[in-house]
């Protein structure tokens, strides 16, 4: 032992009177002429605080700014930041996500609106959360990613489900081979919606002054079953006046009740078919636009019905990364970015 040197270490608060450690560190010679300092497990190397006071910090990070944290336990914003992100590299842990992924949900978020600026983000659908972020959707730079992940990675993906964009159809196709691909449901049933909704918006066009035809957006949408007695009357006062709003509202309904009651894929293809056949009897040309949608993407629009799986949950995950982007007044750096939602996300 050579000699000693003092060191002055944070920990947690108590009853909220801040909380200094004054350490004694020994020194040790080797025979090799080399000097070494005496180390202990609750402190970090080179570390002016100890490892629970980190994670303290870390987890007081998760639903408030550096700023307002550092304001609570007199540390500096910029010395929150760095204890954040330096715990959270330790707890992200990406090899055990992607090991135990086997559903795979792939969706976009605009970083910037307006700017045509997408992240790409990947969730696992089984346990609902971030899996990865990645900084666009390019086609190329995805399947880059996957494929740096190796084959025994690819292959192990069982399910993957995405919206109707070619981009994902293709690197799905050509990364996991062994995957059923499914069209997100919310997705399809938006795209039915916007063509139930173009009947009223013309009949209201065509007879402002009519009263029938007023309100009744939520109506048409909300499930049959759900009505109250008066939305039940409101809706078929509306349904007298235009019998091709009933038309329209029926189809809706019966596109729902395939999905929700065929148990086998074939079972739902032969009512589709049927469906469409019947929609093309309407000669209606609003239904050309979500017709050519089902013969676009029919296959894995119909796996739904054996695959069970939507990205509701990664719609739902996006609200996260919203959350991290507005406690942080904005978040320009995408390194930082997804540290924080992948950390948050576990």
């Amino acid at each position: 032992m050579k000699s000693y040197e003092r060191r002055r270490v944070r920990d947690l608060d108590i009853s909220g009177k801040e909380v200094w450690l004054d350490l004694r560190v020994r020194q040790f010679s080797c025979d090799c002429g080399r000097y070494f300092h005496e180390r202990f497990e609750w402190v970090a190397p080179g570390k002016c605080h100890t490892r629970r006071q980190a994670k303290f910090i870390f987890e007081c990070c998760a639903k408030q700014p550096f700023s307002e944290v550092g304001a609570l336990y007199n540390i500096a914003p910029k010395t929150v930041e760095r204890i954040y992100y330096e715990y959270a590299e330790g707890v992200i842990n990406l090899p055990t996500r992607y090991a135990q992924l086997r559903k795979l949900g792939i969706d976009e978020l605009s970083l910037r609106k307006g700017k045509g600026d997408y992240c790409c983000i990947l969730v696992d659908l089984e346990r609902v959360i971030e899996l990865d972020l990645l900084p666009d959707r390019k086609k190329a730079s995805i399947i880059t990613h996957f494929e740096q992940l190796g084959p025994d990675f690819c292959q192990q993906i069982e399910e993957v489900c995405f919206d109707m964009w070619g981009p994902y159809a293709d690197v799905a196709k050509r990364c996991f081979p062994n995957a059923r691909l499914t069209i997100d449901r919310f997705h399809v049933v938006k795209a039915l919606n916007e063509v139930l909704d173009s009947t009223p918006k013309a009949l209201r066009s065509q007879h402002p002054k009519q009263a029938a035809f007023k309100s009744l957006k939520w109506h048409l949408f909300k499930p049959p079953h759900k009505l109250t007695d008066q939305q039940t009357q409101l809706l078929e006062a509306a349904f007298q006046q235009a019998p091709q709003l009933e038309q329209a509202y029926t189809l809706r309904n019966t596109f729902h009740a395939i999905f929700d009651q065929a148990n086998t894929k074939e079972e739902a293809k032969t009512w589709l078919n049927q469906w469409i056949e019947d929609v093309m009897f309407t000669q209606q040309k609003q239904w050309d636009k979500f017709l050519k949608t089902l013969d676009n993407w029919k296959d894995p629009i119909l796996n739904f019905v054996e695959s069970r799986i939507s990205n509701a949950a990664t719609e739902g995950r996006n609200n996260l990364i919203r959350y991290v982007k507005r406690i942080s007044f904005g978040m320009p750096n995408f390194k930082h970015l997804r540290i924080r939602v992948l950390a948050t996300s576990r």
